[in-house]
């Protein structure tokens, strides 16, 4: 399943609305802990490699604040996180959904989460 380009440039140039901001936090409650915990700190690294600087302003403080209490594998996290890379890094957060270590379970939610979002935008 790939990123269409159109997506990609979509987010790159509108950013994300409230509408689908909220469409995804919502859909992010569906994911299962085990899946979070596999996706958030793959989700960390790739922000914190990214050079758009996805992180300034109240978006990586909520992040930096939930990593610092050792709550970043949440549900927050994962929401925020997400926001956060679709801005940034679109093409990453996408494979990293799509391509899983874990059993097939978690492999088969991150790629719903993805289908998901995908629809979304």
């Amino acid at each position: 399943m790939e990123v269409p380009q159109k997506i990609v440039e979509k987010v790159k140039e509108t950013g994300i609305t409230d509408e689908q901001r909220s469409m995804i936090y919502a859909y992010a409650t569906k994911v299962s802990k085990d899946t979070i915990n596999e996706l958030c700190p793959a989700l960390l690294r790739t922000l914190l490699n990214t050079e758009k600087g996805a992180l300034k302003g109240s978006l990586g403080q909520v992040i930096f604040h939930l990593q610092k209490n050792d709550r970043i594998d949440s549900l927050i996290g994962l929401q925020k996180m997400t926001e956060a890379a679709l801005i940034a890094a679109p093409e990453e957060f996408f494979k990293i959904l799509e391509k899983s270590d874990k059993d097939a379970k978690e492999l088969e939610d991150a790629k719903e989460f993805a289908r998901k979002i995908k629809e979304i935008l």
